[in-house]
């Protein structure tokens, strides 16, 4: 059996608006258009003795190389094309950032990845910057804050997260009728006056001379307390620590 000519060839076939045409004396045909992501069924009529294939849906695809496949009974004839939209879909911009957390602490570096995809996940330049991709380092603020890379979309939220504690400052009550010294650590912040966040561990550590005692509290809204029942010795020592951070000792005892 002799390959179909294919009278109206070319390198690019646009799709869906395709019409492709071969010359052969056989009319049950089948196309095919073999895609790097999937086959794609052609629809195929027979007049004049042209073998003509069509696109079935209007829908666009993912572009890139292709084949069209011809089969006849046992016999396939392939012929190389590269296939491309015949209308711009929708786009989308991508903004990805590494890492999507960042603390004070250690770095405020970032790296910022961009490109942009249409609707049939297809790479296409982004005008701004004249390319397929854009990637720069940028240096955010220490300021604690969640910001969106793009604002529609909360999946593009990074973080700057608040840094280490410098300084713990410490106050305390008595309350009688508890009979207990009620002792608040706080405000407590970070080196860029950011509040130290929630859930951070604090060990408020006294003793009476006998023994030591250890009260483990979270911090919440830059505060932490906690209440110590009175010593029947009349007072204690106390410190209140974070991490490698301690605060002041203070002396617990009615005023």
């Amino acid at each position: 059996m002799q390959k179909p000519i294919w009278i109206n060839s070319t390198d690019i076939v646009y799709y869906p608006k395709i019409k492709l045409e071969f010359k052969t004396d056989l009319k049950d045909w089948t196309a095919t258009l073999i895609t790097f992501t999937q086959p794609i069924k052609l629809t195929t009529k027979y007049e004049d003795g042209k073998l003509i294939a069509a696109a079935v849906s209007l829908n666009g695809i993912t572009e890139g190389p292709a084949q069209i496949c011809l089969k006849n009974k046992k016999n396939i004839f392939f012929y190389e094309v590269s296939l491309q939209n015949d209308f711009l879909p929708s786009v989308k911009y991508k903004d990805y950032r590494s890492p999507k957390t960042l603390n004070p602490d250690s770095s405020l570096i970032q790296q910022k990845i961009i490109h942009s995809i249409d609707s049939f996940r297809n790479i296409i330049i982004t005008p701004a910057y004249k390319n397929y991709f854009h990637e720069e380092e940028i240096s955010l603020s220490p300021k604690a804050s969640i910001t969106r890379a793009i604002a529609a979309e909360p999946i593009t939220a990074y973080y700057v997260l608040p840094g280490s504690c410098i300084n713990i400052p410490v106050k305390f009550n008595y309350n009688d009728s508890l009979q207990s010294y009620v002792v608040t650590a706080g405000p407590l912040k970070d080196k860029h006056n950011n509040i130290v966040a929630n859930g951070t561990k604090l060990n408020f550590i006294y003793n009476d001379d006998e023994q030591t005692s250890v009260i483990e509290v979270s911090l919440l809204n830059g505060f932490a307390k906690t209440s110590i029942p009175s010593s029947q010795k009349g007072s204690y020592k106390l410190i209140v620590k974070i991490n490698d951070t301690y605060s002041l000792p203070i002396k617990l005892h009615v005023k």
